[in-house]
């Protein structure tokens, strides 16, 4: 009753069970007029815990429009008293699907490692959408191999032997991935047991990082020329090529430290591809999405955007209240959160204000802009083959960075100083436009106020400022595309609630021991809790 009340909140038919969950849209969703659905291309989807009493879980799936990110829905979730199959999933792929049937087509969706919500919105977006690509954050990426390399969360089933075997066999690779049948028999053997030491799990770090980050619109970077002949131009890889290499390379270091269990857990989890009815993992790891098609470079990498949007919900919104009730919470979200998210976007269109984005983009600018030295200019033309035009550069920093930036770039926009000192006087940044930064080449959109040639500036310049896939490819239910990824029982989303009973009712013990009307149960909590 209480959403039902506030302007511009609908709820979602299906999703209104008592006790199981509530689904919600914002007025950034249900205003056609000022926030347009057709620039909504990429979509995050998360959820968090902690935010209310009752131990209902929180999901948004926010977008970002203009620079600003912006909340669209929310979902209530507690399934802890259902009894049935899939129960969480079902009512996730509800939810994503009223949104699709309402207008919302991304082609971009990134979410964390929590397969319930990447087959859910496999089943609600995929369908009839050739540009779709699903893609895993890349720390929480990171963050999964890290813990599995260090040993730090049991690796029962990571490595599986079996998994392995039904999917490195040559009938089941692409031809270009033909080359791993030969080594079957170190594949599949038992190799070292103890973890990676800390060296090996650094260069493990680094090297998974630049196979996920790279993509067949952004040049091959050039990591080491000492010694040897720079490329003569901007060098390419196919989605084919980038495969097969990320994989040789990793193939490769496993076998020099003789470890084919962790080569087995890198290839099932993460290197992959799709055959038969089991989904690819590479496809939604990797930065490249789906082979076949006219690829796009997703505006982020990361599902951070949701990860500060819950920061601000707890900290900023709940810091005064302990779980407070599923009310209070509701009226937080619609008369604080979202309200404060409107007010911020009605701030930048009428330019009084500066997304968050930006300001990080300019302070990177200038950052950029003191690195900058007559051997920059050297390498930017020698080595890395710096392209002002399609705003590429072949250095590794460019890859690795977020928004697409290095100091060989940022020295186009570059003069030396007049008193011979041997630093550079560069321009302020491109100004703020909507189409700043885009998923194609130019990445960087500098407005029409801004210079696209290289320029000269005076000594006092002031430095402030795919190919359709068969309806028979698709799975029809969440259950079939759940198991086509092939999971451990450490990443079934829902094996995860199987002692819900168990923990419900310790939960209302703890409620009941921190209830400030009783002062006297904080003291049983200290025993309770060992």
């Amino acid at each position: 009753m209480l959403v039902e009340e506030q302007e511009g909140y609908f709820l979602i038919e299906g999703l209104q069970e008592p006790g199981v969950s509530l689904a919600s849209t914002t007025p950034c969703f249900s205003d056609k007029v000022k926030y347009s659905r057709l620039k909504m291309t990429e979509i995050f989807i998360d959820s968090t815990f902690g935010t209310n009493k009752h131990g209902y879980e929180l999901y948004c799936v926010l977008t970002e429009l203009d620079l600003v990110s912006l909340p669209l829905s929310y979902l209530l979730l507690d399934t802890r008293g259902i009894r049935e199959e899939g129960k969480r999933g079902s009512r996730l792929t509800a939810w994503l699907t009223a949104l699709r049937a309402s207008g919302l087509n991304p082609t971009v969706v990134r979410t964390d490692k929590d397969f319930a919500e990447v087959t859910a919105a496999s089943i609600a977006f995929k369908r009839d959408n050739v540009g779709y690509n699903h893609h895993l954050c890349l720390w929480h990426s990171l963050r999964a191999i890290d813990q599995y390399i260090t040993g730090k969360v049991p690796t029962k089933g990571f490595g599986s032997i079996d998994k392995a075997r039904n999917s490195i066999r040559s009938t089941t690779l692409p031809p270009y991935l033909h080359y791993l049948s030969d080594e079957t028999e170190w594949i599949l053997s038992n190799g070292q047991t103890p973890p990676c030491t800390r060296d090996q799990a650094r260069t493990i770090r680094a090297m998974i990082k630049r196979h996920l980050l790279r993509h067949p619109l952004l040049p091959k970077p050039v990591f080491d020329t000492d010694g040897a002949t720079p490329p003569d131009s901007l060098q390419f890889q196919s989605y084919e090529e980038i495969h097969s290499s990320s994989i040789r390379e990793m193939l490769e270091y496993c076998k020099s430290i003789n470890q084919p269990r962790l080569f087995r857990y890198f290839w099932s989890n993460w290197y992959r591809p799709g055959f038969r009815n089991t989904g690819s993992r590479w496809e939604i790891a990797s930065l490249c999405g789906r082979p076949g098609f006219n690829a796009i470079i997703p505006i982020s990498r990361t599902t951070m955007r949701l990860e500060s949007h819950w920061r601000i919900l707890k900290k900023d919104y709940g810091s005064r209240f302990i779980k407070p009730r599923l009310d209070v919470l509701a009226y937080i979200i619609c008369s604080g959160l979202v309200r404060s998210r409107i007010h911020l976007y009605s701030q930048v269109m009428a330019a009084r204000e500066k997304p968050g984005t930006y300001k990080d983009f300019v302070h990177l600018w200038r950052k950029c802009a003191e690195a900058i030295t007559g051997n920059t200019i050297d390498k930017r033309d020698r080595v890395y083959h710096s392209d002002q035009g399609k705003w590429l550069c072949s250095c590794p920093s460019f890859v690795l960075n977020s928004r697409y930036l290095c100091k060989h770039l940022v020295s186009f926009y570059s003069c030396p100083k007049d008193d011979g000192s041997g630093t550079f006087l560069v321009r302020p940044p491109p100004l703020l436009n909507e189409e700043l930064f885009q998923d194609h080449l130019p990445l960087i959109k500098f407005s029409e106020q801004d210079t696209s040639g290289p320029m000269t500036i005076s000594s006092g310049k002031d430095l402030s400022d795919r190919v359709n896939d068969s309806d028979d490819a698709w799975s029809n239910t969440y259950a079939e595309e759940l198991a086509s990824l092939e999971l451990v029982p450490a990443e079934n989303p829902e094996a995860a609630e199987e002692n819900d009973e168990q923990i419900r009712e310790f939960m209302r013990v703890v409620h009941w021991a921190t209830d400030p009307e009783c002062e006297s149960n904080a003291c049983l909590l200290p025993t309770l809790l060992e």
